[in-house]
């Protein structure tokens, strides 16, 4: 950007997952690491989770990589972004 801020993949993919929670009334900071069904987010909140991850950072998610794994915290989501997007 021009005035030199930019956000990061990780801070994008916290505001996505903290709008599904807040979503489900639930409040609470998740960190990084964090296994995202064990702070609320339920099967459906998961596939919306990915359909915003792809709008965000504008990629499409091979189905082969759609398991649960890759979506598992925001560490791993972040992960399976930069994958995507240096394959394209």
């Amino acid at each position: 950007m021009a005035d030199g801020f930019s956000i990061s993949a990780q801070e994008l993919i916290s505001g996505i997952v903290q709008s599904l929670l807040a979503k489900r009334a639930v409040a609470t900071s998740v960190d990084a690491a964090q296994n995202l069904t064990d702070v609320g987010l339920m099967s459906l909140d998961m596939v919306n989770l990915m359909l915003a991850v792809e709008d965000e950072f504008g990629i499409e998610i091979p189905q082969r990589q759609m398991i649960p794994a890759n979506f598992r915290s925001i560490a791993a989501i972040e992960n399976l972004v930069n994958t995507v997007a240096l394959a394209a």
